[in-house]
């Protein structure tokens, strides 16, 4: 019977070891669709790799899921609270998002009210700080 358990185990542990190396393979093709794919199942199987979960948020990221990026940098953040990329990459998707939602604004709100106003000089001001020669996510992440 130990020997049947110390075979499973060592199965377990072969899908496991292929599972992470597709996922890291795909992230490293830009194939980030698939990666999040992987990512995601792999954080249920190792819920406490902070790397796993950074690596599933930037793959939401570049597919264009800003919100499970942001839910995903969070748990990354919560197993290692002082990675830093991990806190770049959910802030450079806030701004992202208060510009769309300043430029979702200007188009129901009339021009003149005055929290329009300043609702279009917030969003020219975000729209400059993106357009500064920063990567859109952090590049360090390999």
């Amino acid at each position: 019977m130990a020997l049947l358990m110390s075979v499973v185990a060592g199965c377990a542990s072969k899908n496991l070891e292929m599972s992470q190396k597709s996922a890291y393979t795909a992230y490293k093709e830009k194939d980030y669709a698939t990666a999040a794919k992987s990512f995601a199942t792999l954080v249920e199987k190792i819920p406490q790799d902070a790397d796993l979960w950074f690596r599933l948020g930037n793959s939401y990221a570049r597919t264009s899921h800003p919100r499970k990026a942001v839910t995903a940098f969070e748990n990354a953040l919560i197993r290692d609270p002082k990675m830093a990329k991990a806190w770049y990459n959910m802030g450079i998707i806030y701004l992202q998002q208060s510009l769309k939602a300043f430029v979702d604004m200007e188009l129901y709100v009339d021009s003149k009210d005055p929290i329009a106003k300043q609702g279009k000089k917030l969003q020219e001001q975000i729209f400059v700080l993106l357009e500064e020669p920063i990567p859109a996510l952090s590049e360090n992440d390999d």
